[in-house]
């Protein structure tokens, strides 16, 4: 968790046109060729800017690379390096005459608040444990954290190496818990300004759709390289 909020560090805004944008965003393939071998490597660097069309000087942005072949029916996710500048570099291996396409999920901004969000209210989040004990079965608060002065039955998450607790039942052991279920309470941590970021005209294509011809042999035919 800890080195979560290291990699997704708050982004605070006050105007939704400093957010990143698609369309005032740059993508260029780099050392683009004629032709383009099976197993060759296409590069494109993309210089992302806000809605005022300005640079952006941080990273972060929700990125989706893909290429797909609609003949065969086929797609595979390109690799995206963020330099946490505004920069990225999106690399795909060519297997197949492919379409390739960048979309933007989220901008940076969106992603932070979505993390800020996460990690609020945990205690508004309703956990409830079941207890089995023969033919008694219980039903007591859970969460992870409760300020109570019941005694309490911890459990330890292995793989993230959180705790969580429940309310132990009258006269039966912690071991007794057998499932766990949880409610969210309707309660939104996102404010009016921050909702908007995740409105339809934010997930967009960062480009025109370039289409590469891959061969087995180069010297059969060529293909055009475009800036998208």
């Amino acid at each position: 968790m800890e080195k979560l909020n290291q990699l997704i560090p708050p982004k605070p805004f006050t105007d939704a046109n400093t957010t990143t944008s698609a369309t005032h965003s740059r993508a260029t393939i780099l050392n683009p060729q004629d032709t383009y071998c099976r197993g060759d490597q296409l590069d494109i660097l993309l210089q992302v800017r806000d809605h005022l069309g300005h640079r952006k000087e941080y990273g972060r942005d929700f990125l989706r690379a893909r290429m797909s072949s609609p003949d065969l029916k086929a797609s595979a996710a390109g690799k995206v390096t963020d330099f946490n500048n505004g920069t990225y570099l999106v690399s795909f291996t060519l297997f197949w005459k492919v379409t390739l396409s960048i979309l933007l999920i989220h901008p940076s901004e969106g992603v932070s608040v979505l993390w800020k969000a996460r990690n609020q209210g945990y205690d508004r989040i309703i956990f409830k444990g079941k207890f089995v004990n023969g033919t008694l079965h219980v039903f007591t608060k859970c969460g992870l954290t409760l300020n109570l002065s019941a005694e309490l039955c911890k459990y330890l998450v292995s793989r993230d190496q959180e705790a969580i607790y429940c309310v132990r039942p009258q006269h039966m052991p912690c071991e007794a818990l057998t499932h766990m279920t949880t409610k969210n309470q309707g309660i939104s941590y996102l404010t009016i300004k921050e909702k908007r970021l995740f409105h339809r005209f934010f997930f967009s294509k960062l480009g025109d759709r370039v289409e590469c011809r891959v061969l087995s042999n180069p010297f059969l035919s060529s293909t055009q390289s475009q800036v998208l």
